[in-house]
């Protein structure tokens, strides 16, 4: 492999892992690693992330109750997915950094890296889809109409 090669391979595997690094720190803490923590801190972070698409929806207690399970029942995978994603970040980055490049390691942790967030995306895709099968027609209605103001770029505020 020539020098040039070498060096926009290293590039980009130091792009890579620094886009990967967001992701990661999310996955810094674990269900089992700090308890009640942990369950405060995934509470806080569905309110504040999570539900923004859910508010306004009205949800019944029995709605609320169906979609806590579905998001608890994903809570080991999830972490898995996210812990995955910090290890193949670090190690890209270790591998980046090193005065001797290792192209084929650097390769694996890179196919890692994406396996990884190609997962955390597919699960995030069916827990939307599971969450959308709870919700009543109405609701669905509402929120489609909400990505169709999101996608048109109008946020519900007044432009002077």
């Amino acid at each position: 492999m020539t020098i040039q090669a070498t060096r926009t391979f290293s590039a980009l595997a130091l792009a890579a892992a620094i886009i990967a690094a967001p992701l990661a720190v999310n996955a810094a803490s674990g269900p089992h690693a700090e308890g009640a923590r942990h369950h405060q801190k995934a509470d806080h972070q569905a309110r504040q992330h999570g539900d923004r698409w859910l508010r306004g929806l009205n949800l019944s207690q029995d709605q609320q109750d169906q979609i806590f399970k579905i998001r608890h029942d994903q809570e080991q995978a999830v972490y898995d997915q996210k812990k995955a994603i910090k290890a193949a970040a670090g190690t890209l980055r270790e591998l980046s950094q090193s005065d001797a490049f290792d192209q084929a390691k650097a390769k694996q942790a890179a196919d890692t890296l994406g396996q990884a967030q190609g997962q955390l995306a597919l699960l995030r895709a069916q827990s939307m889809a599971q969450i959308r099968a709870v919700l009543t027609p109405e609701q669905r209605q509402q929120m489609a109409k909400r990505h169709q103001r999101k996608d048109k770029g109008e946020s519900g505020m007044k432009k002077s």
